[in-house]
């Protein structure tokens, strides 16, 4: 993803900036220097100062973009995509003041030797602002003063030429979020999963009809992106004993826009493989009933991101209606598993893929040619690939995939030793994404 690149790169740059401006506040005010030398760093500080806080700001835009928002306007991926440039520009800024002390640095060691010290003072003319920070060079300044005349130029076209309510009204498409992810799977190349959907299952099947309280009951799978919840989803939904156990089946995926008349309506288009023209939530919940009173119902609600206890008790109001209904519900967020789980005692954690597991994964995706007889360079390779995937399948096949007809050592070397993996941040609170560390690479593995 090009966005989580940019907002590294960005965070590196700003680490490098803040550690320089702390040491430059410091130093400025026991600087002995003319008051119009003063004057002229004070103004330069407060350039990068503010330019500090516009990559804060951009850090963060480009953080939510990235984990919560599924952006389809043009004008909004537009203005990412320049905030993404600007990232990089200011990274450049930053990256130019570091070679710039680096040089002093290295002008210091030079001036060891007495016969040199006339010369390193002629070199060092004007890059020191005092002892203990580097100057700043005016075409630094410049640099930096046009970054904040960009942003605020960007800033100037969000605010100006973005459509509002007031310009009309927007389109929806409903039932758009079911398409995202369907029921079908295909379990022999599924590896590593026997497990957790025999577990699944078998906590499903045994707490049907515990919860004398209310007919619903709900099973929360839990992981990171790319770890395989939809998948297992999948096995469990379509387990034969599952299958002949309820009368009414229904998968939708929620997504980010917890839209409820649109899952609804996805309920019941699932449910009766018919098209539903109904759209105000009181029609929708009632034909819903129609469908699924007395009756035993399986529903899968894929990639749930809501967080609201409200949206969430209004959506199962019509499951009340049935004579059993269990819910699957697939998520990245723990506290989401939190709210709507009721298959008690915990929430069904999954876990990553053994060495084992993922090597077999590997070998299936990427040497479907000849397994048995993969060259022994590749071989080594793979498996080194393989280690940095953390045991996460989709991130085991999309790379998979992209080798699958290489046979070129090198193609391998370069992906083994360019894939940026960023696991700062704990699993529920970052999207983490595997992509080639290359700033213009036009393939991003997620």
């Amino acid at each position: 993803m090009a966005g989580l690149l940019a907002s590294l790169a960005i965070r590196k740059a700003l680490e490098k900036l803040s550690s320089y401006l702390a040491a430059s506040l410091s130093a400025s005010s026991s600087s002995p220097t003319s008051s119009g030398r003063r004057a002229r760093q004070e103004k330069d500080l407060e350039d990068l100062r503010m330019l500090e806080r516009t990559m804060r700001r951009i850090h963060a835009t480009l953080h939510d973009a990235e984990q919560h928002w599924n952006i389809r306007e043009e004008s909004t991926k537009l203005r990412l995509k320049e905030l993404k440039d600007l990232a990089y520009h200011a990274e450049d800024v930053v990256d130019a003041y570091e070679l710039n002390r680096q040089k002093v640095e290295a002008l210091k060691v030079f001036a060891g030797a007495a016969s040199h010290k006339r010369k390193y003072q002629q070199e060092s003319e004007g890059l020191f602002c005092d002892s203990h920070t580097v100057a700043i060079t005016d075409e630094l300044a410049i640099k930096t003063r046009k970054l904040i005349e960009r942003f605020d130029e960007i800033k100037y076209y969000s605010d100006n030429f973005t459509l509002s309510e007031n310009d009309g009204e927007i389109r929806l498409t409903p039932g758009i979020s079911g398409l995202q992810t369907s029921s079908v799977v295909f379990e022999n190349s599924i590896v590593g999963r026997e497990k957790d959907k025999n577990n699944i299952v078998e906590k499903l099947l045994s707490k049907r009809g515990d919860n004398l309280a209310s007919p619903v009951s709900v099973m929360a799978i839990v992981g990171m992106e790319g770890l395989g919840k939809t998948t297992v989803a999948q096995l469990v939904y379509n387990h034969p004993e599952v299958c002949k156990y309820f009368d009414v089946h229904a998968w939708v995926c929620a997504s980010e826009q917890f839209d409820i008349n649109n899952i609804t309506q996805s309920i019941i288009v699932a449910v009766t493989k018919e098209k539903c023209d109904l759209s105000e939530l009181p029609n929708l919940q009632e034909r819903l009933v129609e469908e699924i009173q007395q009756k035993k119902v399986l529903l899968v609600l894929d990639d749930v991101r809501n967080e609201r206890r409200d949206c969430w008790d209004l959506l199962c109001m019509p499951m009340n209606t049935t004579k059993l209904c269990m819910i699957v519900v697939t998520t990245r967020s723990e506290r989401v598993a939190k709210l709507v789980q009721t298959i008690m005692p915990n929430f069904y954690s999954l876990e990553s893929l053994s060495f084992d597991e993922s090597w077999l994964l590997f070998r299936q995706v990427a040497l479907t040619v000849n397994q048995e007889n993969a060259p022994p360079n590749l071989v080594e390779i793979g498996k080194a690939i393989v280690k940095k995937c953390k045991g996460l399948p989709s991130a085991i096949k999309r790379i998979g995939s992209m080798l699958r007809y290489e046979t070129d050592e090198q193609s391998w070397l370069e992906v083994l030793e360019n894939v940026l993996w960023d696991m700062d941040q704990p699993w529920n609170e970052v999207s983490p994404s595997l992509e080639l560390s290359y700033r213009h690479m036009p393939v991003y593995l997620k």
